[in-house]
Formats: C-alpha cells, sequence, structure tokens
C-alpha cells in the first residue's frame, strides 16, 4: 500500500469520477485506475461501484475510507513538522477544539497567542470531543480541548482541568426569563431542546424528567441549531455557564438543576510540549480564570 494508491482512491471518492479526479492529481485515467487496483488487490476487495454514476463505495470502500483520511492526515501534519523544523520557522501550534469552547473561549486565547507570538504558526481545528481527541491521538494536533469524560482521561495527559456548570436558558421573550427562581417542572412547559454533551448528561435530563412525570417530546439538536432555536418564545435549553454568558439567552436560577460540566486540555501521554504550546496553554488558563 502506497501513498500515490491513497491519493487516488480519496481523489475518486472527492470527484465521484475517475476522470475527474485524474485531472486533480494530474494523472492519466489509466495510471489512476491502476492505483486503485492495486489498493483493491493489496486490500482484497473492490472499493468502488464503477456501474454507478457518480461513482459509489463498496462495504469495503465505505470502512477503508476512515483509515485513508487518518493516514494522509497523520503523514500531512508528520511532513508539516519535518518542513517547519527543516527551515528553522518561528514555531507552530496544532490544536482540536470543540465547538462549544472554540465559540467562547478560542476568539481571546487566538487574540493574545498572536500578540506574544507573532511569528508563530498556529492551526485550529473544530468538531466534537470524539473528533479532537482523536485528532491529538493520530498525531494530527499536538494539543486538545474536549469535555472531561473518563476515557479521554485514559487515553491522554491532562495539562489543564477547567471547571464549568450546566445552566439553563431561555429566549428574554420567554414568560420564564422574568422569573427570580425556576422549578424544574416549570420547564417542561416548554420545548426542550437538548444537546448532545455527553451521555451522562442525556441520562441527567431524563432523569429530571421522569421526577417531574413530564410528558411531551425533547428536540435532540447540534449546538449549532440550537442556539438559534433557543431565541424562541417557547424553547428551554441546556448549555455551560460561559456559553450561556456570551449568548443572548436568559439564565434562569433553578436550584434543583445541578450538573458539573469540566472541560480539559489533553496533549498524547509522555510528550514534552514545546515552549508555544506551554504558553498556548498558560494563554488558555489565563483567559478561563480572568474575572468575568
Amino acid at each position: 500500500m502506497e501513498i500515490g494508491q491513497l491519493q487516488a482512491f480519496l481523489a475518486v471518492v472527492r470527484e465521484g469520477s475517475f476522470t475527474n479526479a485524474a485531472n486533480r492529481l494530474n494523472l492519466t485515467q489509466p495510471s489512476l485506475s491502476a492505483r486503485i487496483q492495486q489498493l483493491e488487490q493489496s486490500l482484497g476487495g473492490e472499493l468502488f461501484m464503477r456501474e454507478k454514476r457518480p461513482v459509489q463505495l463498496t462495504p469495503i470502500g465505505e470502512i477503508f475510507i476512515d483509515y485513508a483520511e487518518r493516514a494522509l492526515g497523520i503523514l500531512e501534519a508528520g511532513q508539516e513538522a519535518v518542513r517547519t523544523a527543516s527551515l528553522g520557522e518561528a514555531g507552530h501550534v496544532s490544536v482540536a477544539c470543540p465547538f462549544s469552547l472554540a465559540t467562547y473561549l478560542m476568539p481571546e486565547v487566538v487574540r493574545r497567542f498572536g500578540q506574544l507570538h507573532d511569528q508563530a504558526e498556529l492551526s485550529l481545528v473544530n468538531g466534537p470531543s470524539d473528533f479532537a481527541v482523536g485528532q491529538l491521538l493520530d498525531g494530527i494536533v499536538n494539543l486538545a480541548l474536549a469535555a472531561a469524560f473518563p476515557r479521554y482521561l485514559a487515553q491522554a495527559q491532562t495539562l489543564l482541568r477547567l471547571h464549568d456548570e450546566m445552566v439553563v436558558v431561555v429566549a428574554p421573550s420567554n414568560p420564564l426569563a422574568g422569573e427570580t427562581a425556576v422549578s424544574i417542572n416549570q420547564l417542561w412547559q416548554f420545548q426542550p431542546l437538548v444537546i448532545h454533551w455527553g451521555a451522562a448528561f442525556d441520562a441527567y435530563i431524563k432523569s429530571l424528567r421522569q421526577m417531574s412525570g413530564a410528558k411531551g417530546s425533547i428536540l435532540s439538536v447540534p449546538l449549532a441549531a440550537a442556539l438559534p432555536m433557543a431565541q424562541q418564545t417557547n424553547s428551554v435549553t441546556f448549555l455551560p455557564s460561559r456559553l450561556a454568558a456570551v449568548s443572548e439567552l436568559k439564565i434562569l436560577n433553578v436550584r434543583e438543576f445541578t450538573f458539573d460540566w469540566d472541560a480539559i486540555v489533553l496533549t498524547r501521554s509522555g510528550r514534552t510540549l514545546t515552549a508555544l504550546e506551554e504558553s498556548f496553554v498558560k494563554i488558555i488558563d489565563a483567559v478561563w480564570h480572568q474575572p468575568t
């Protein structure tokens, strides 16, 4: 199995045809087809249903695509690291971060980092915590932020633990927004929007509703959709307090609602941070603990 074969495979996936993939890679179509056939021989099965237009992956292809993308990503990260070192550049920090933390934490962290290290390169990729930790463990990034789930703590080296908590939020126009205190039972009179913050939080919300005898449906939505939907008068949702503080939503005082939501900053186990990475982590710590 060779790099060129993986590149040919992914090019066909992205372009939807052998002809377009060959053009993208500046290859003749027979050369590209030969690479795909050699890869299929090494894997022991066909990767594409060639009679389809655009071409479609076979079950083997569906399984293999994630591994091909990760393998090329790791190689590209290694090439970039060698290039940076050989050119004697000021340095590079690579970070994976969940969407929520990227929304309310990273803008100030990136601003301060840029002021302190104006010659350094910083790459930041976003995705769920599973994605961020996967990028770290695969060597594509050297730092990752994630929810403080036990499995992540066991897989990597924790550099910082950042304490937060979940809060209940509604639109300013929601009738509950004017209340000084709200009960759990009052929440279920409105449409709950539940973002997947993890299995433990899902179970917590489910148990609260069962104890209250609440009826009606719950909408499970991604964060990007939940924020605008939460502006509707009939909605109620749940956010980390720091994200809620920078949103246009109203935080409710619900005494019966309490759920810690810690975040962690990770690197691979046994790895020593570069000076730039240490600086980046210190900036995260400073921004997190600054008065709000």
